[in-house]
């Protein structure tokens, strides 16, 4: 099944505007507008109470929101539009701001690189819901060491990140569109590895995320984790990204779950350089270059589950073409340090159902459907290979079922016949070949 296709970058520039053509200074009424709510924010937090502002498009400079602020509008009619340079609204240092129903627009102004439209740092329970935040030349919204909530907003038509949180204190984000951005859906950064985030990424449609910025991989992904600690990432609807829906560099004890994922131009989701302690359990994968990716451990990565993910027609994306056949494109599923491979679905049509490679290091693939490949599983060999099981799969491979390699070569025989080479520490037993 196709949901169209990836958003080229001629095209997001287009959508989103050159990064200093909308550049002007404030207006005299915005200022003046600026000034007035401002001071009616102030006098509302002191009391406790809200400002509710009325239908209809109010254009401002950016402002500053004091600590305890609560804004509401008319949801779908209440617009803050930006005039001059942003954020357009932002704070900093604050026990709670809340925000409900209003559109943020800033395709009148200038947001700075590495800023958000809506920009907030050290917000100990911020709440943002019901918005929509669009046409911003950086970021969408750009969160700093906040915790709370982001439910139910639109974010579209963004330069850069769609949501950015860095060293998060436990957000959830919730229930929200997020699309056509220039370089990532939903970003989660720790400045150190393995730091506790807490982050809940659920439930949200996250489509049409181009790779403007380039390079190969940083950019291009539904949601990116970026060495935090203890992120969930569930039951999310992923479409049509140039690389891939779920990027783990780096980051401990994430679990991705329950995600409805399709189109990508590269592999679907990975755990790479350094991640640690990763979960991909139930979710389904279609049209990708290839299915999910627990890699780089000789540059840290080590422990996963991969259980009960259906991996369906991968196909040649727009991967990096000097990367070459090592990075195993057209693979359901690549393990390499301690992962168990269980009870996932691969069909074809496709390279590699399952690859243990890298050093091949206490690898379970067990009770797997494989079809329509060219090799049902692979297993590196050579010295350092350590412990793998192979054991009680359903295959039905064109060249082979379970296969040795030295290196990118395939080496002749097949592990499932009798009288097959035995391989130290390599256990292959019980599989079912249609």
């Amino acid at each position: 099944m196709s949901h169209g296709p990836l958003l080229s970058r001629r095209k997001m520039l287009r959508l989103s505007g050159a990064a200093g053509a909308s550049f002007c200074l404030p207006s005299p009424l915005a200022q003046a507008r600026s000034q007035d709510l401002s001071a009616r924010l102030s006098e509302a937090a002191r009391k406790g109470a809200a400002v509710t502002l009325p239908a209809g498009e109010i254009t401002l400079m950016g402002l500053d929101l004091p600590d305890g602020a609560v804004l509401k509008g008319v949801p779908g009619k209440t617009v803050l539009k930006l005039s001059g340079v942003g954020p357009l609204l932002s704070t900093s240092m604050a026990r709670r701001i809340t925000i409900e129903n209003i559109v943020f627009d800033g395709g009148g102004g200038f947001t700075p690189k590495e800023k958000g439209l809506l920009d907030f740092s050290d917000v100990i329970n911020l709440s943002i819901s019901g918005c929509a935040i669009r046409h911003s030349t950086a970021r969408g919204a750009n969160l700093a060491r906040c915790g709370g909530v982001f439910a139910q907003n639109e974010i579209s038509d963004v330069v850069d990140v769609g949501l950015h949180s860095l060293d998060g204190l436990g957000l959830d984000i919730d229930n929200n569109h997020v699309h056509r951005c220039g370089d990532n859906g939903v970003l989660i950064y720790a400045t150190s590895a393995g730091r506790y985030d807490g982050s809940r990424i659920r439930n949200n449609l996250i489509e049409d995320i181009d790779n403007r910025s380039g390079g190969n991989g940083p950019y291009g992904n539904g949601v990116f984790i970026w060495g935090a600690g203890v992120v969930r990432v569930e039951k999310n609807r992923i479409y049509r990204c140039v690389y891939t829906a779920v990027r783990n560099n780096g980051a401990h004890n994430v679990e991705v779950i329950g995600n409805d994922c399709r189109t990508f131009g590269e592999k679907a989701m990975y755990a790479e350089f350094g991640a640690k302690n990763s979960t991909f359990k139930d979710n389904h994968i279609e049209d990708a270059g290839a299915g999910i990716a627990v890699a780089n451990a000789d540059k840290g990565t080590d422990g996963a589950i991969v259980s009960g993910n259906t991996i369906v027609n991968m196909r040649k994306g727009v991967n990096d073409p000097e990367f070459g056949p090592e990075m195993l494109w057209l693979t359901g599923i690549l393990a390499e340090k301690n992962v168990d491979v269980t009870g996932n679905k691969i069909v074809g049509p496709g390279w590699i159902g399952i690859a243990l490679g890298g050093w091949r290091e206490n690898l379970r693939a067990e009770a797997n459907d494989i079809s329509g490949v060219d090799y049902g599983v692979v297993l590196a060999t050579g010295d350092g290979a350590g412990d793998a099981l192979v054991a009680r799969n359903r295959i039905s491979a064109r060249k082979g079922a379970v296969i040795a390699t030295a290196g990118m070569n395939f080496l002749p025989g097949d592990l499932t016949k009798p009288g097959a080479k035995n391989y130290p520490r390599l256990v292959v037993r019980d599989n079912v070949l249609l």
